[in-house]
């Protein structure tokens, strides 16, 4: 049947009465751009037909045809296929312009042929086409490169059809297997959306239990539809889901696995959660070739059973996390006990250098010693990267477990901790140089440095960053005491603790300390092959250099940062922030924004939930993109991401962090780029000590200048010592403020004087951008009379760039007379009671009203109270 939009909707499954209809949102935003290929391709189970389906029903009025294609039958032919795929061409009302078509005409040329004379464009749907009998690779390429009208859509399972589809020369979109889990938001909407009776804490359960698995979560709702209200209704919730995943792995699963004769290889090798061809051959324990073995796994994937994963190295697959639980807790009952497997891959794991994949295996096996042991010995490698992984092993390693491990116990108390309680102390690490000399050589001496390195790493945890930093000195020189003496070894674990101390006060603001500790973490942590180590510390060391405006040295870090490329895929997206962002600092300084740009988009936006140890340079980034937006024009989406980037990191934006100066300066900037002068003043007037630190100083005083406080401005930035601790780019842009500022007061030698110091530290160091901050005719007028003969000021002029500043703003200055009839209009008064409250006459009033109005561009008391609002004058 034809809809009056011309969709067969006949033909499409009506999945509208699912209730996972309504989630996958980033998916249909996939779809809605029409690609000419777009590929779905996952296992069985995970929603792909139901999520094309639901997104066909969402388009509503549309010039496009849908087009659906079902999966092929068992053994179809190629061209058995394209017929059946013909006859549903005319059923949706696409005929040829002929009406003769000749018997024996290939159905494949007769469809090209259809669709190159058809006028409208088509949604054509091929489900499971990777099931017919011959490839179909070159026929739908060729389909969609001759058929400019046609958007293709393909389900998929294993990589027969595509396997490359990147090298297709095609616009093209894709959909993976983990695009098509549930989140746990998707989970709560589809489980509400049911009608189903939910008693608080049952979303959470079905999720941990299901993984997220689309075919999972639907089922559940029979679950939770058949539930008595009754005491016992947890455990009744879980019994039965359980019972239910364990009949749709047989049902489903197994049995394709069955199907195609790998059932086996499944339950052998269930305990692992990722799976290649090394790790198969050990754990299957056969004798088969490894050639045979990929060829097993490849059947695997295209039966629907495993997902390849492609964001490894070597070539991986792995199970549905829900599917694996049900096999490995179905184990047991056959004769077969998983958990002396899952200690032989923690063990695998460790040895090669995996530390938080083996912890997670140990815990897994139940392993307690093997656990304890992992974390006693690699907790500095795991902490930073891992901080829930080694929470949650805390939590279920039992209390007993660790009777012989008095810092175990004393670190894991620490662990436990609620991240927003007070940290707590149990022993405090020594004041007093000789006490730490006496701890370093006693035999309690590592434990206490490994307590207090926890110690520290929770309180930046909870913001508390000068506590953290004064912990981490403490920690400095019990390590020197340590090494000191020949009684401990704490060698191959000083690298990593000096790259997460540089950290501690890099975010604490003590750049030149932080330097200094990256720079021996990096030189022990390459001495020592440990590549994560080496690359984190350059990146660290670079992140200082550029955030001061030092970018020579910024860019000596970043290219030994670039010798260490090759750390693992899994640590890749923690170790490369700190360089990312210092190459985006450095490029845009340099003016290089195209790189720049590069280095930013590979970096990714900052979520807002992330936790401190996920993303420990939030507010790097958001200041390095706060500064790209100013030389690109943007400043109103990038404030609005400051923002709310802040207020999801609050804890952390606090006056013992480097994130709160940088943060305010960002939004000051960010406000006076949109013109936004008011709230950029109110910004500014309330930060107590603008002086104490170079971000915050430039940003205020440059707000001062624009507003025409010229003397203040300049006053302000003789506040800092510049020579103390240099801050290059800081410093130079002060100095274009006091430039404008004595010339526009007509102190014209002065002016000369602060524009020749702020050209030769661009010639020093290579700063380029900070010239962008000052407008264009103040930059000719001040080198017409300075004549510098600056190579910086000739490249920057050699390259369009915009200002990043308006010259001027405009601020909504009130009188005390007309704040005061502002705040009574504010509460609704009248003329005739604003004029009793204040014991003026009517006209007085109407004059500061008449002239409020004024100042604000407002009509009346609504226009002129929203504006007022706006600008913060209440």
């Amino acid at each position: 049947m034809i809809g009056k939009d011309r969709h067969n909707w006949s033909s499409i499954p009506d999945r509208r009465a699912h209730p996972e209809s309504i989630s996958h949102q980033p998916q249909f935003t996939k779809l809605d751009k029409y690609a000419a290929l777009t590929i779905i391709r996952a296992p069985i189970g995970y929603g792909k037909s139901t999520l094309v389906a639901s997104w066909l029903r969402t388009i509503r009025a549309t010039e496009r045809i849908s087009v659906w294609i079902p999966e092929p039958a068992p053994s179809m032919t190629a061209r058995e296929y394209w017929a059946h795929a013909l006859q549903r061409f005319v059923s949706a009302g696409i005929f040829f312009p002929n009406p003769v078509i000749e018997q024996e005409q290939d159905p494949f040329t007769a469809i090209v042929r259809m669709l190159r004379d058809n006028s409208r464009p088509v949604i054509l749907v091929l489900i499971r086409p990777d099931k017919v009998d011959g490839k179909l690779d070159e026929s739908l390429a060729d389909l969609v490169k001759y058929c400019r009208c046609v958007n293709l859509v393909v389900t998929l399972t294993g990589r027969t059809v595509f396997p490359e589809p990147h090298l297709l020369d095609l616009d093209q979109e894709s959909i993976s297997a983990h695009d098509l889990l549930y989140t746990f938001e998707d989970t709560t909407r589809v489980l509400e959306g049911s009608g189903a009776h939910i008693v608080p804490g049952e979303i959470e359960h079905i999720y941990s239990m299901t993984g997220g698995l689309p075919v999972l979560v639907r089922r559940s709702i029979s679950v939770l539809k058949n539930l008595p209200t009754q005491v016992g209704r947890e455990h009744l919730l879980r019994h039965n889901l359980r019972r239910v995943i364990q009949h749709y792995t047989q049902e489903s699963i197994a049995a394709e696995a069955h199907l195609v004769g790998h059932y086996d290889l499944v339950v052998a090798t269930a305990a692992a959660r990722e799976l290649t061809v090394d790790t198969v051959m050990h754990l299957l324990e056969s004798s088969e070739s490894s050639q045979r073995i990929r060829d097993r796994l490849i059947a695997l994937e295209a039966a629907g059973v495993l997902s390849y994963v492609d964001t490894e190295v070597v070539e991986t697959w792995r199970l549905a996390p829900a599917i694996r639980q049900s096999i490995l807790t179905s184990q047991p009952s056959g004769g077969s006990d998983p958990a002396a497997r899952l200690s032989y891959l923690s063990r695998a794991q460790l040895d090669a250098g995996q530390h938080a994949s083996a912890l997670d295996y140990a815990v897994e096996a139940q392993d307690w010693a093997l656990a304890i042991d992992i974390l006693d010995k690699h907790w500095a490698t795991m902490i930073a990267d891992n901080l829930e992984l080694v929470r949650s092993a805390f939590q279920q390693i039992p209390p007993e477990s660790t009777d012989k491990h008095s810092s175990f116990r004393a670190a894991r108390n620490l662990y436990l901790q609620h991240p927003d309680e007070q940290v707590t102390f149990g022993t405090s690490l020594p004041d007093s140089a000789d006490e730490l000399r006496e701890l370093g050589a006693s035999a309690d001496a590592v434990s206490a440095l490994t307590i207090g390195c926890i110690q520290a790493l929770m309180l930046m945890h909870v913001g508390e960053y000068d506590r953290a930093a004064d912990v981490t000195v403490r920690l400095i020189e019990l390590s020197r005491y340590i090494t000191e003496t020949d009684r401990h070894d704490i060698s191959d674990r000083l690298s990593t603790m000096r790259a997460q101390w540089a950290i501690t006060f890099q975010l604490n603001g003590r750049l030149a300390e932080s330097t200094g500790l990256a720079r021996m973490a990096y030189w022990s942590g390459k001495s020592q092959r440990i590549d994560y180590i080496a690359r984190s510390a350059a990146g660290t060391a670079a992140l200082n250099w550029a955030v001061v405006g030092e970018l020579r040295r910024a860019r000596q870090w970043l290219d030994l940062e670039n010798q260490h490329r090759n750390v693992e895929i899994k640590m890749q997206s923690q170790v490369k922030v700190a360089g990312l962002t210092a190459g985006a600092l450095v490029s845009l300084d340099s003016l290089d924004f195209e790189d720049a740009e590069r280095a930013l988009t590979e970096l990714g936006h900052p979520t807002e939930n992330d936790a401190l140890y996920a993303d420990e340079f939030w507010a790097f980034t958001v200041y390095a993109r706060s500064q790209f937006a100013l030389s690109n024009s943007d400043a109103f989406s990038a404030l609005s991401l400051l923002r709310r980037t802040v207020a999801a990191h609050s804890a952390q934006c606090n006056p013992t962090s480097i994130a709160e100066p940088l943060m305010l300066s960002s939004e000051i900037d960010l406000l006076l780029a949109l013109g936004e002068g008011n709230q950029a003043a109110s910004l500014a007037e309330g930060i107590a000590d603008p002086g104490s630190n170079p971000w915050t100083l430039v940003s205020v005083a440059r707000v001062r200048q624009r507003m025409g406080q010229n003397k203040s401005a300049i006053i302000l930035c003789n506040q800092y010592q510049w020579k103390g601790e240099p801050y290059p780019r800081a410093q130079m842009e002060s100095l274009l403020v006091q430039a404008v500022a004595h010339s526009e007061l007509g102190e014209h030698h002065r002016a000369i004087e602060a524009w020749s110091y702020a050209c030769a530290i661009a010639d020093q160091t290579g700063l380029l951008r900070p010239f962008s901050t000052i407008a264009a005719e103040d930059i000719e007028k001040l080198e017409a009379a300075a004549s510098t003969r600056s190579k910086a000021l000739e490249k920057f002029t050699n390259v369009v760039t915009p200002e990043s500043f308006p010259k001027s703003v405009h601020i909504v200055i009130l009188t005390g007379g007309e704040q005061r009839v502002l705040a009574l209009l504010a509460l609704g008064m009248t003329s005739v009671s604003m004029s009793r409250q204040l014991h003026v006459s009517a006209n007085t009033i109407k004059s500061q009203l008449r002239s409020l109005y004024k100042k604000l561009d407002a009509h009346n008391r609504d226009e002129a109270l929203a504006k007022a609002h706006a600008l913060q004058l209440l």
